[in-house]
This record gives structure tokens, sequence and C-alpha cells, in this order.
């Protein structure tokens, strides 16, 4: 498409695009928001190497203007976004890039890849951070991750989330992760008894031991666990805590805890792993579980039950007219024209709605907003407690002018905006909606679009 622009002289129509996604993953109602600082920085550094051109022109389908122009390219690409970290919902515009439509339509693969999955897992450790009640989960997904740069993604995106540190070391060393692990069972297995291989291990990390106590007999691991803990105390150290990652994790955490504070080791946590997600974290809290920590891997890193968040990238305005995409399904329709969205809070300080209106009004104008799916669904805003815009610009012209977040500054974001959201919008089951709408003067662009387009094709 872009050597097809330029071949037919439209490359530097002034475009607009729109960043946004149509579902909600893990049938919740909102997203938590990340990677687009990543795409920022590396789109403003972007470039094409005499060795890149070569290959493409081995390829034997593009024009000679094109790859002139690729040995030529600079970013002239203003962008504005929602800043990583915060709560977003399906439809509303999260990312909008303005510029040359050629260079517009080079970064639409990149910038969903660097917002899609750190997105994905963002939001899936934010639902695990919530379901337990804030208790502090650790990711371990590496061994079992999508490849090892999806394994560093997670690990960084999970942070984001609500999780407080990794198994991933060399997500520790890039982004200052706190690095965490234990055990596996080979080592249990590597010694001619439990015990022996317990001490072995106390010996080695007596400041930061967590004993693996499942290999062969949980109860028995406990027991033996709890020798080692009463040997620690006489060196005046103490164990760290202890980890089950098989069977019945309500039960045998009942039964260890209990096992544990009758030794007087009451403050050796219990850790938690084996396939881990908030649906399970639910089912063992309201059977009483008895568990400190999480270790979650594989449903978190893979985002197991929801594998893509399925962002896209839509044309909204060339030249400034704006432009539509009519679909016969009604959720593929999009949005015309420049915007800006607004968050809505009511009396209390909650978030009540998102409102996207179009960015030359300046301000949310009050009155009646429609839901983008259903314009039978609307309501009239009046005197909203508090209105905040939620775009804001990243790049103008190619140049980057604000600062970008890391995932420490992204997870600050989260912790204020989760808040604030309603408890009914952050429930596992049957959430209640969110809602976003749009105004009453974009609801009016995109009645006419249709029209026009409609005329047209009679």
């Amino acid at each position: 498409m872009a050597n097809g622009y330029l071949l037919k002289g439209i490359e530097n129509g002034n475009a607009v695009f729109d960043l946004f996604f149509r579902n909600a993953p893990f049938k919740g109602v909102y997203a938590i928001c990340y990677g687009l600082s990543k795409a920022i920085k590396d789109i403003h550094q972007m470039k094409f190497s005499d060795d890149s051109i070569n290959y493409l022109q081995e390829q034997d389908l593009f024009s000679d203007e094109f790859f002139d122009y690729l040995s030529n390219f600079k970013p002239r690409l203003t962008i504005r976004t929602i800043e990583d970290g915060r709560v977003i919902f399906p439809y509303e515009t999260i990312a909008q890039v303005e510029g040359p439509l050629i260079q517009c339509q080079l970064i639409e693969t990149y910038i969903l890849n660097c917002f899609n999955f750190p997105t994905l897992c963002a939001t899936k450790a934010n639902r695990m951070w919530l379901t337990s009640v804030k208790q502090p989960i650790l990711e371990f997904g590496l061994r079992r991750a999508q490849g090892p740069n999806g394994g560093l993604t997670a690990s960084e995106a999970a942070m984001v989330g609500g999780c407080i540190g990794t198994s991933n070391v060399l997500a520790g060393k890039m982004y200052d992760i706190r690095i965490s692990g234990t055990q596996a069972h080979s080592w249990i297995m590597a010694f001619d008894t439990e015990l022996e291989a317990f001490r072995a291990y106390a010996e080695i990390y007596p400041k930061n031991c967590i004993l693996l106590i499942d290999t062969y007999d949980t109860i028995e691991g406990c027991k033996n666990a709890v020798i080692v803990g009463k040997e620690l105390e006489e060196k005046g150290e103490k164990l760290a805590g202890v980890r089950i990652d098989s069977g019945d994790l309500a039960y045998f955490s009942r039964q260890v805890r209990k096992i544990l504070d009758d030794a007087g080791l009451d403050y050796v946590k219990v850790v938690a792993s084996n396939d881990v997600d908030e649906y399970i974290i639910a089912e063992i809290q309201r059977n009483k579980g008895a568990i400190d920590f999480w270790g979650i891997g594989t449903k978190l890193a893979t985002c197991y039950d929801d594998p893509a968040l399925g962002g896209v990238y839509k044309l909204v305005e060339i030249n400034d007219e704006p432009k539509i995409k009519i679909s016969s399904n009604v959720e593929k329709m999009t949005i015309p024209s420049k915007k800006q969205v607004y968050r809505v809070y009511n009396g209390e300080g909650f978030m009540s709605g998102d409102i996207m209106e179009l960015r030359e009004k300046e301000d949310l104008e009050e009155g009646y907003v429609y839901d983008p799916l259903n314009p039978m669904r609307f309501y009239n805003l009046k005197n909203p407690a508090r209105v905040e815009p939620l775009l804001h610009l990243r790049m103008d012209e190619g140049k980057i002018v604000s600062e970008m977040s890391d995932w420490k500054k992204a997870r600050g974001c989260m912790e204020k905006d989760i808040e604030l959201l309603p408890d009914a919008s952050k429930r596992l089951l049957n959430p209640q909606n969110y809602r976003v709408s749009i105004s009453h003067s974009i609801h009016d662009l995109r009645n006419h679009l249709i029209e026009t387009y409609i005329g047209k094709d009679k």
C-alpha cells in the first residue's frame, strides 16, 4: 500500500488513523493500556538500513521511487495517546496518529504489535491481582511464554497489571524488575531424601529460602520444612516460605498453614503455583485457602484463555475529510474524524463514562451522547462533576514532546485508575458494562457520512 500511495501521488495526503479495540478481553469490560510509549520511542528512531532496502529490492515488488523514499525516511508523524497504565474500554480511541498517509500506513503493524499483547498481559495480571485482594503475585511464565521476546513482554507488562516480581532474570536486568524464584522438583529429586534437599538449599540460601514441598507428599514435605525452619532459627535466620505446586491448593494450604503455625513458624509464607488464574484464585479464597503469595506462570504469560486482544487501526480522516468504514456488522463500523476522549467522573469521584467528542470542539459539550453501536441507547449529559481529557500529545511531527512512561510510571497510573473504576465493572462474573459514548456532533457526522456513501452507491 505504501508503494502504491507513492506511485499514485497521494503519499503526502494528511491522514488520521485511530487505534482502538472492539472487545474487552477475558469476558471483562476493561483493559489496562500498555505498550504505546515503546511504540512511540521506536517510531521516533525509525529508519530503513541499506541491508533492509536491499532485501526488499530482491522481492521484485516495489518501485525505485519507493526505495528512494525509504532510504531518506524521517518520521513526520503526530501521535496523541491515552497514557500507559490507564484503564481503557472498547471502541474508544486509544491512540490517534496523524501525518503523511504513507507514514501512517507504514507503522500500522508495529504500533498494533506494541499495544495488543502488552495490554492483554497487563489486563490478565490485573484481574489476578484484584481477585487475590492485591496479594503479592510473582510472574513465573517464561518457560511457556511465546518465545523469548514474548516472555520479556509478558514479564514487563505483568508488573503494570499488579505483579511484584518475575522469575525472568533477563527481564529483571532490562527493566529493573525484582527477580524471584524457588527450586524445582528436580532439585528435590537430585538428593537422596527430601529433607537432605531442603537442608542443602537452606544452607546455600539462608536468607531467601522457599521450599517446594509437594514432590512426594505435601503434608510430609511441610513437616520436613518445619525441621529446616527450626534449624534456620537456631542460626538466627528464618524460613521465608513453602511452595505448593499441585493438588487441592485450598485444602493443602489450610493444612500447611496449621502445621506451620502449630510449630511456631507463623511468619513462614505459603506460596501457591500450578496453572493458577483469577478463577482458581477466587475458588481457593471461597474455600478459605491460606495462601500468602502466588506464583503464576502459563495462564498469565500466555494469556491462556484469550490469547489476542484484537486491537485495530483504521483511517478516520484524510486531507480534512472525515472517513468512515461502513459494514453490515455494526460492530465493525468506524467512528470518523479527529477526536478527543473525555472521562467523566460522578460526584463520588468514580468513573461514570468515557465520551468521544470532535477535537475541534476543544471541550466536551453537554447534551445527548450515544452508544457507538446502538443509537437507541443514549443519555443526557448534564453538569458532570469532573471531566478529564485522555488523549495527550506525545509526538509532534516526528519529535517526542512528552515524557514516555516506563512500567513503574504505568503501574502508578493503573493503581490510581483501578481505584476509581466502580467495583461492579471489576467483578469476574457478569461485570457491569462501562459506558463509552460518542457526542451528538460525532453522531450527526457519522449519520451524514453513512447517508452520503449510500447516496453515492445509488
